[in-house]
């Protein structure tokens, strides 16, 4: 896996939602702390084995209500206030849990217009991978306590495609509350069948819909970050949250791709295929995949 890599470690970027971190049920929120113990554990291990790991992480809302005892806010301003109580309380479950590893942590908080001036888009760049270099895990979260609607990315899938593409990194992976891309919502459609394996994720058509009561976003949104990730060259895997360790499964995949091996073993999940480019990818197009589309084009 490590001879297949374009960095001199193997970069890896893990995005985990509020449904992985997070239950919800009629006595109210609670950690899914054998869940964030589980990832925690298995990026503690790939830094050990030379990846470089930059973990992005949903949940900032979700803490708040747990810290502050409420259902989660429908107001905005309230949502950026929990947002701000759950965001301290969020780092602090994972550096507890990242000490006893005797692994350390950094915590980056970021808005779209961060992403806006290429100037300021290279200088978070340079500070992940800075922090990476001190052995650092950084954790990037948006900054939902300041953000205004115009100014957020909308989800953390989106947030994770592009900090993928900023770091070029060799693969992202989603965690999610399920254990495959289906051809339709199988929670309500029985005739849903797994997707393992993803050749042209933007072209890709399918019957989405759903999302936690405490996310924002569902199966749609990582879908469009799979499309944003793989046209940079980057391939996507989705993993069920509560099964990190399956991440190892599309290691073992991809590095079979690589060696043209006949019959390779599909992932533990759904595997999105980066497409092939005989080009590389500058910065300057990095940065123009991470801006907000402005508007349509329509050919008559």
């Amino acid at each position: 896996w490590c001879a297949m890599s374009q960095n001199s470690r193997p970069l890896l970027v893990l995005k985990v939602g509020t449904s992985t971190l997070i239950a919800s049920d009629e006595v109210g929120q609670r950690v899914r702390l054998a869940n964030v113990a589980c990832l925690v554990e298995l990026i503690v291990t790939l830094k050990r084995e030379g990846n470089d790991v930059v973990l992005v992480s949903s949940g900032a809302v979700g803490m708040g209500c747990i810290k502050l005892g409420m259902e989660k806010p429908k107001s905005l301003r309230i949502k950026q206030a929990v947002a701000a109580a759950g965001q301290s309380h969020l780092m602090q479950l994972y550096e507890d849990l990242f000490s006893t590893m005797r692994t350390h942590i950094a915590q980056l908080l970021i808005s779209q217009n961060d992403f806006l001036d290429k100037e300021h888009w290279s200088n978070i760049k340079h500070t992940i991978l800075q922090s990476l270099a001190l052995g650092l895990v950084p954790i990037i979260n948006e900054n939902d306590s300041t953000n205004t609607t115009e100014l957020r990315f909308g989800d953390n899938d989106n947030l994770a495609a592009v900090t993928a593409v900023q770091l070029k990194a060799d693969a992202l992976f989603l965690f999610s509350d399920v254990d495959f891309l289906y051809t339709a919502n199988p929670r309500s459609d029985p005739t849903a069948t797994p997707l393992r394996v993803v050749a042209e994720p933007w072209a890709l058509q399918v019957d989405t819909g759903g999302g936690s009561d405490l996310g924002t976003g569902g199966m749609a949104t990582k879908i469009v970050a799979a499309r944003t990730a793989s046209t940079a060259g980057i391939p996507v895997g989705l993993i069920n949250g509560c099964e990190a360790f399956r991440l190892r499964t599309f290691l073992r995949y991809m590095e079979q791709l690589t060696s043209n091996s006949s019959t390779p073993e599909l992932p533990e999940g759904t595997f999105f295929m980066a497409m092939k480019s005989n080009k590389t990818v500058s910065d300057t197009r990095r940065w123009i995949l991470s801006l907000p589309a402005s508007g349509e084009v329509v050919l008559d």
